[in-house]
C-alpha cells in the first residue's frame, strides 16, 4: 500500500509504502492498465498521466516495467514494515538490490521487526546483508519506530509523530497477531513485558550482550507463562505471541490522518488484546473528523471458525471491534475531559503492571517475559490523583492445544465481560468513516469471492449495529482521496 500527501506532490521520496509482499510487480501491473496503449508512439514522451492512482505523474518511458522502476527508486524512501512474514516483506527485499538508488531505503518498524530482519532476512544466508549494519551493503537502513509515538516529537495534536516524508508523520502501536503453535522455551529476549518493543537481535540466550542472536528465536514474538497440572504438581509452558502493528499516517498540510494495520487478531480471542489502545488514540480524531479512514484486513469470511483463524480476522470480529471503536469515540463527544483522565490512569495502571513484572521475573529467576496483558500479579496501583486501584487477578488461562480451542477472554472469566463493549447508544456514531478492507484471501471460488461473501456479512451487520460506517473492499490499483 502505498501513502503520498498531495501538498509533496510527486517529488523525489514523496510516496510511503505500507508492507511490500509485492510492490514493484503490483505497481506495473497498475501502470499497464492506466498508461495510454500508444505511449512513446502517438503520444509523445515525457506524458503526464491522466488516470489511476498515479494521475499527474510525468513518466518518460513507455514501458510500464521501467516506469514502475522509477518509482519504486526515486520516489519510495521509506517502507513501514507491519510485521515481518513474507507476504508482508517479500517484495522489498527481493526489489531492493536489483533498484539501488543514491542513499539507502529506510526500512521502519517495531524494534522486533528489525531484529527479525537481521537475523533472518539480511544474514548472508536467506539474502545478502543490505543494510547499513554489520558491514552490510548500506543499500537499507534501518529506523526503529516507538510504541505509542515518540514522546520527544511534535506538539499539539501531533505530538508523538515522526516525520518520515514530506508532509507525511507516523506514530505507530504494537497489536497482536495471534500465538506462536509450538510449545517451546523462548530465549533470547530480556526481563522486559514488551517483547515487541525490544531489539533483541544482539542479544545472548540469558540476555548477556555481544552474542550470536541466531542462538534464540525472533524477537517479534511476546511470551506468556502459561501453567498446566501434570501428575502431581504444575509445569510451565510458554506461549509466544505474536507482535503486529498498526500505523497512523499524518498529512502535515491538512492535518487528516488514515490508521493502517498489518495482521490483527480481536481482542476479545487474544492472549494479548491491545487493539483497545488503539481505539482510544483513534475517537477523538474520528470525534473532529481527522480521522477518515481505516485500512484493516479482514482475511477470511465468517465460515471460518476461530480455532483457523490463526491471528486474522473474520467480518464478525471486524463488528466487534468496531463497536469498541464506535463506543470509544461516544465517549469522547459526552465527555472529553473525562476521557483524557481515564487514558491517564490507565496508562499509569499499566506502567506499574510492567514494574511489577520485571521485579517478579528478576526475584524468581524467571527468563520468560510476561506479557503485562496475560498475567498481572496481585497488589494495587497508586495513581496521581492519589486514588488507590486493585490490579486485576490474572485471568486463569488454560492449556492451549494446537490448533487453538475455541475459547476467548470472556469466557474464561466472567469478570472480564464489561471490558468488552455493548451496542453503542446512539446512531451512527462513526458516520463519515470508511472502513477499507485489506488482505482478504481468495477462495478460489468462481461462484462468489471471499471479498464480496465478507462485503455481504458486513453490511448485514451493519443493518443491525448501525454504526454508519462505510465498509469497502479493497481492489488492485484502488486510491482513496482522504
Amino acid at each position: 500500500m502505498l501513502v503520498r500527501s498531495l501538498d509533496a506532490g510527486w517529488s523525489r521520496g514523496s510516496i510511503v509504502a505500507v508492507d511490500a509482499g509485492v510492490h514493484l510487480s503490483a505497481i506495473a501491473r497498475i501502470l499497464e492498465e492506466t498508461q495510454p496503449p500508444a505511449l512513446g508512439d502517438e503520444v509523445a514522451l515525457p506524458h503526464v498521466l491522466e488516470s489511476g492512482p498515479f494521475a499527474g505523474l510525468e513518466v518518460r518511458t513507455k514501458s510500464p516495467s521501467a516506469n514502475a522502476a522509477h518509482i519504486t527508486r526515486q520516489l519510495v524512501d521509506t517502507y513501514l514494515i507491519t510485521h515481518p512474514h513474507l507476504d508482508h516483506i517479500s517484495g522489498f527485499v527481493i526489489n531492493t538490490a536489483g533498484l539501488p538508488g543514491t542513499r539507502p531505503k529506510r526500512l521502519a518498524g517495531l524494534p522486533s521487526t528489525i531484529s527479525a530482519f537481521k537475523t533472518h532476512i539480511f544474514n548472508n544466508v536467506i539474502w545478502p546483508n543490505l543494510s547499513d549494519e554489520n558491514n552490510g551493503a548500506g543499500l537499507v537502513t534501518y529506523m526503529r519506530l516507538v510504541e505509542g509515538g515518540s514522546p520527544a516529537l511534535g506538539e499539539g495534536d501531533g505530538k508523538g509523530y515522526l516525520e518520515i516524508s514530506d508532509g507525511l508523520a507516523v506514530k505507530m502501536f504494537g497489536v497482536s497477531h495471534g500465538h506462536c503453535i509450538e510449545r517451546h522455551s523462548h530465549r533470547g529476549s530480556t526481563s522486559s513485558s514488551r517483547i515487541g518493543s525490544t531489539d533483541v537481535s544482539m542479544m545472548s540466550p540469558r540476555g548477556a550482550p555481544g552474542s550470536n542472536a541466531a542462538s534464540g528465536p525472533s524477537s517479534a514474538f511476546r511470551t506468556t507463562s502459561l501453567a498446566r497440572s501434570s501428575g502431581g504438581g504444575q509445569e510451565q509452558e510458554s506461549i509466544c505471541v505474536y507482535d503486529s502493528s498498526a500505523y497512523f499516517i499524518r498529512d502535515h498540510a491538512t492535518g487528516r490522518e488514515v490508521l493502517i494495520f498489518g495482521d490483527v487478531e480481536p481482542d476479545s480471542i487474544s492472549l494479548s488484546p491491545r487493539n483497545l489502545g488503539i481505539w482510544q488514540e483513534a475517537a477523538p480524531k474520528i470525534a473532529s473528523g481527522r480521522l477518515r479512514a481505516i485500512f484493516i484486513e479482514c482475511s477470511y469470511d465468517d465460515s471460518q471458525t476461530n480455532d483457523r483463524l490463526f491471528g486474522h480476522l473474520a467480518p464478525r470480529f471486524i463488528m466487534e471491534e468496531m463497536r469498541a471503536l464506535a463506543s470509544e469515540v461516544e465517549t469522547v463527544r459526552q465527555n472529553p475531559i473525562k476521557l483524557e483522565t481515564t487514558k491517564k490512569r490507565k496508562r499509569e495502571s499499566d506502567a506499574a503492571i510492567r514494574r511489577a513484572n520485571r521485579i517478579a521475573a528478576r526475584s524468581s529467576g524467571d527468563d520468560h517475559p510476561v506479557s503485562p496483558k496475560s498475567t498481572r500479579p496481585r497488589g494495587s496501583i497508586s495513581g496521581s490523583d492519589g486514588v488507590t486501584s486493585p490490579i486485576p487477578t490474572p485471568i486463569p488461562t488454560p492449556h492451549l492445544a494446537t490448533p487453538t480451542a475455541e475459547l476467548t477472554l470472556k469466557d474464561l472469566d466472567p469478570t472480564v465481560q464489561a471490558a468488552f463493549p455493548v451496542k453503542p447508544s446512539s446512531v451512527n456514531p462513526l458516520a463519515g468513516l470508511k472502513v477499507v478492507i485489506i488482505h482478504v484471501k481468495d477462495n478460489f471460488s468462481d461462484v462468489e469471492t471471499t471479498g464480496e461473501i465478507i462485503l455481504s456479512e458486513l453490511q448485514d451487520y451493519e443493518k443491525d449495529a448501525q454504526l454508519g460506517c462505510e465498509f469497502v473492499i479493497s481492489s488492485k490499483g484502488e486510491s482513496f482521496l482522504l
